[in-house]
């Protein structure tokens, strides 16, 4: 009688079931106990065995590397966010550390000068549409600063005090055009006055009352004089004010001038120095004639 579907079903399920526990008796025995129906198991399962460890390798092999890879991923991800902490760290240190060394200059040319100054920092900045810098305000006002002081930096001139409003104050630019310096040509001791040309482009100032048969050249330094300016302003003397850039000398007349380029990068100060009190008078040689030789050439005269 044939079998019915049902018994057919546990029957198969029985040999499967059995098949296994066939394969693990016939690998476990010793190989002097094999008999020949082992041995038929045992060669029957090989293959079996082989591809069953083939897969099992290649799926490890491909979970471990899985797991590496995530883990690797991971310590990537933790390196590189402690890369851009520490560059973060060294950025702010290095912002921290410029400061301090501007602050140093600072200190150490207020030290160093005979003129009273106080520090002052920059909060506003006014801008043309070329993005030149035409005016900036500091932090101090009225009963700290006066209208007409000077304002400088290590580097050079800045400009004068211009307003006070409350506890701010305005500054004109040595470059701008109200602006008027008696200067000197480091290199000739050639004197003149520097006014503002109040270019929207460029930082530059025309020296005037140059004497033509003065010999300047291109590159050369201009500094203050130290003599008293025509509107009230008196800057210490030696404080770069910019270099010549251009000559322009006329065939006939007393006087020459030239186009000087600021030496102070206005875009970028934050900290100036204001002069509260000027320097002292140059000693000058109680003979007469010696004195008149001390003056300047231009009828520009000290306080």
């Amino acid at each position: 009688m044939l079998l019915s579907r049902r018994a057919k079903e546990i029957v198969l399920s029985i040999l499967l079931l059995a098949l296994p526990v066939v394969f693990l008796f016939a690998n476990i025995k010793h190989p002097e106990k094999l008999n020949n129906f082992d041995r038929f198991i045992l060669k029957l399962s090989a293959p079996v065995q082989h591809a069953s460890f083939f897969i099992y390798s290649k799926a490890r092999n491909v979970w471990l590397n899985y797991i590496y890879l995530v883990n690797l991923k991971k310590e990537n991800d933790r390196l590189r966010m402690e890369n851009g902490v520490l560059k973060a760290n060294n950025a702010i240190l290095e912002i921290w550390a410029q400061r301090g060394r501007e602050v140093e200059k600072i200190l150490g040319f207020k030290e160093s000068n005979p003129s009273e100054m106080i520090a002052a920092r920059v909060i506003s900045k006014s801008l043309s549409p070329y993005y030149r810098v035409l005016r900036m305000r500091l932090d101090r006002g009225k009963g700290k600063v006066s209208v007409n002081d000077p304002v400088v930096t290590p580097d050079g001139v800045v400009g004068k005090i211009h307003r006070l409003y409350g506890s701010y104050a305005d500054i004109l630019l040595s470059v701008d055009p109200r602006v008027k310096i008696p200067v000197v040509v480091k290199r000739t001791g050639t004197e003149a006055l520097l006014v503002g040309l109040g270019d929207e482009k460029n930082y530059t100032a025309k020296l005037t009352f140059l004497r033509r048969e003065e010999e300047i050249k291109v590159g050369d330094i201009v500094v203050t004089s130290g003599m008293g300016g025509l509107q009230g302003t008196r800057f210490p003397p030696d404080l770069p004010v910019g270099r010549v850039t251009q000559i322009y000398k006329k065939e006939f007349g007393k006087f020459q001038s030239a186009i000087v380029e600021a030496t102070v990068d206005f875009s970028k100060l934050d900290k100036v120095l204001v002069v509260i009190t000027p320097p002292p008078p140059q000693d000058t040689n109680p003979s007469t004639g010696d004195k008149e030789k001390s003056l300047p050439r231009v009828g520009l005269r000290p306080y």
